[in-house]
């Protein structure tokens, strides 16, 4: 009978440790035998497994609730547990085996376990959120809203773990913190808070770290799966052109994912060193008094300014030679520069500014800068902060322009905040010129010729006086006798003028009280 393991290790026959399931010369001959890779597809639930979807989906909802709850109470504690009891690393590291075993149709199936877990999840997270509305977005959803390329690198060492951990039943107690580690769960309930709540922008920035999360772990299963023997040589070699197909698919979206986290990652150091630099600028401008006026600095790249705020008991140096040496730093930037003093007598009593009111004016500063960048004959009303809500009221002799780059640069003063913009028209009302001495002789004059009319059950169908003549239209069942009008017109204009009087005669037609009727013919 033929050794088949002795075969698939190349003919070693060198006695191993009874508790290393990876016997071989090297690692990179090493082989499983066949009974430890059943049991790993059965743990990765590759091989059917009785009632396996429903146990699945039960801790699969568990976990998202107990995850919504976390991110909604911010409460790391609780999000943590929602790692632990998220099920979810199971089919993700099944797709990894079935790809590097080839097992091309039993990845499909993973896969899609895998979609339809990912769309499970989001439900679930909205109908809470729904349910159960989150009043603001904490600090633990917007964590999870802007990942960098550091949250890629955690997801290969973490799928890169969990695969070991997988293949290796000494090692498997580890598998709690690889799950912490990767975090597929929160990210999702992230995203259904924030479709709930109408934050598209941010929804994509946690479906891109559950993405970059899902494929890292996938590209670092399918290394460690091939490396650790759990594929046969065999098999690999037969089929070695469609997996490395496979695996370089895998590894492509990766680097798709990573081009994006990489930029993110240069911003946020590109803006760390910028307030760094701004730091020491105003440090050195404050010299003795920097302890004593608390500064605060933020940069913003998009809105181009350096806001410095400073609270405390003495005044600040002139801020001339501060707004130089930061443009010389910061070309073309604003820098303003707010000052809070507080009083010595009072500070025992008084609380500090509140970190809103601070928020408030780096809004104002950063509408009014947009404002004026698009030369608007405008006047900004009033801009109010509800929660995240921000509704700024603008009055102007101009259309609106678009809100797009004002959100932007909101944002990015704060990412939380959503600004809602109240555009009224602003009219220029000129004072009424006082009337002409022949309109109000006009006046004057249609006031006598409708006493006139009245008096003789006449009716005025037009009027018209220009300074040099009086046009009257007049009907009525008897012409009149206009002379005495004419002479009081004169008085009126304190001269002689033309009035031309219109007759028309109106003629009674019937006096019928009664419904008529017809005559037939």
């Amino acid at each position: 009978m033929t050794d088949t393991s002795r075969q698939e290790t190349g003919g070693n026959t060198g006695a191993r440790d009874p508790a290393d399931p990876l016997p071989g010369r090297s690692w990179w001959h090493r082989t499983m035998e066949p009974e430890e890779r059943r049991r790993i597809m059965t743990d990765l639930a590759i091989v059917r497994i009785e009632h396996w979807t429903y146990r699945f989906a039960i801790m699969l909802t568990l976990s998202v609730v107990v995850a919504v709850m976390g991110l909604s109470l911010n409460s790391a504690a609780v999000v943590i547990g929602a790692m632990l009891l998220a099920p979810l690393m199971q089919p993700v590291l099944a797709s990894g085996a079935c790809l590097a075993m080839a097992l091309f149709t039993k990845s499909l199936v993973a896969v899609a376990k895998v979609a339809l877990a990912t769309t499970w999840c989001i439900a679930i997270a909205y109908a809470i959120s729904w349910i159960l509305p989150v009043q603001e977005l904490t600090p633990e959803v917007l964590a999870r809203t802007q990942p960098d390329l550091k949250d890629l690198v955690v997801a290969l060492a973490a799928g890169a773990a969990g695969a070991y951990a997988t293949v290796r039943s000494d090692v498997s107690s580890s598998l709690p913190g690889v799950a912490v580690a990767v975090a597929l769960v929160p990210p999702l309930a992230s995203v259904g808070i924030l479709l709930q709540q109408g934050f598209e922008t941010r929804a994509q920035g946690a479906l891109l770290l559950y993405i970059a999360n899902l494929a890292a772990i996938v590209v670092a299963s399918i290394v460690v799966f091939i490396t650790t023997g759990f594929v046969p040589p065999r098999r690999l070699s037969d089929n070695l052109a469609r997996l490395t197909l496979a695996s370089v698919a895998v590894v492509a979206v990766v680097v798709v994912i990573a081009v994006p986290l990489y930029r993110t990652a240069l911003t946020n150091i590109e803006r760390q060193d910028d307030e760094q630099a701004a730091r020491d600028i105003v440090a050195n401008w404050l010299g003795d008094l920097n302890d004593d006026l608390d500064p605060e600095i933020s940069v913003s790249r998009d809105a181009m300014q350096v806001v410095v705020e400073l609270r405390g008991f003495e005044d600040p140096p002139d801020k001339a030679s501060l707004v130089e040496a930061m443009r010389q730093e910061f070309p073309e930037f604003d820098v303003p520069v707010q000052f809070l003093k507080f009083n010595q007598a009072t500070t025992t009593t008084l609380p500090p500014p509140e970190p809103t009111e601070r928020l408030l004016a780096d809004i104002r500063v950063t509408v009014e800068r947009w404002l004026n960048e698009r030369d608007l004959d405008h006047r900004l009303e009033d801009v109010t902060l509800d929660g995240d809500q921000v509704r700024i009221e603008v009055a102007s002799t101009d259309q609106p322009p678009p809100i797009e780059e004002l959100v932007t640069r909101l944002q990015a003063v704060n990412p939380a905040l959503s600004p809602e913009l109240a555009w009224s028209e602003l009219r220029t009302i000129t004072e009424e010129a006082e009337p002409s001495p022949d309109e109000i002789t006009a006046e004057s004059m249609r006031t006598l010729v409708d006493r006139w009319a009245i008096d003789r059950n006449l009716v005025i169908t037009g009027f018209d006086y220009d300074g040099n003549r009086v046009l009257i239209d007049v009907s009525g069942t008897e012409a009149p006798d206009y002379r005495e009008l004419e002479v009081a017109l004169w008085d009126e204009a304190d001269q002689a003028v033309p009035v031309q009087v219109f007759f028309t005669e109106r003629a009674l037609v019937t006096t019928t009280t009664s419904r008529p009727t017809a005559t037939p013919r």
